[in-house]
């Protein structure tokens, strides 16, 4: 249930913010998804437990500009860095109260609680 949340808010804020960046409708419906994915592995089950709220958003904010920056640069999409920047800050902070929902739904911190 939770993977379907942060699909949602992440498609919310990661497909109108990559087409605003100068790509296509299908390449940002595309990459949302799959940065919305690879975020979710290394993002919400690996750095979340181990840290805490802010260092996990933050490190989502370094992960999804590498993210969007590489897949607009691998398949040749056209964009625009200072959006995809901008895009990329809307999640993290998107990603802080997703976060919050974890914490409360049950995901446990081990080395920084709270």
């Amino acid at each position: 249930m939770s993977i379907l949340v942060k699909l949602l808010s992440n498609g919310i804020i990661a497909v109108p913010g990559l087409i605003w960046s100068g790509t296509s409708a299908s390449f940002a419906l595309v990459a949302s998804v799959a940065i919305s994915l690879i975020s979710y592995l290394i993002g919400d089950l690996y750095i979340l437990p181990r840290t805490n709220n802010t260092f996990a958003s933050t490190a989502d904010f370094g992960l999804n500009f590498a993210l969007l920056w590489l897949s607009c640069a691998l398949f040749v999409a056209a964009y625009s860095l200072t959006g995809l920047f901008l895009t990329a800050f809307a999640l993290s902070v998107v990603e802080y109260f997703y976060h919050n929902y974890l914490l409360h739904r049950g995901a446990h911190h081990t080395k920084h609680p709270g």
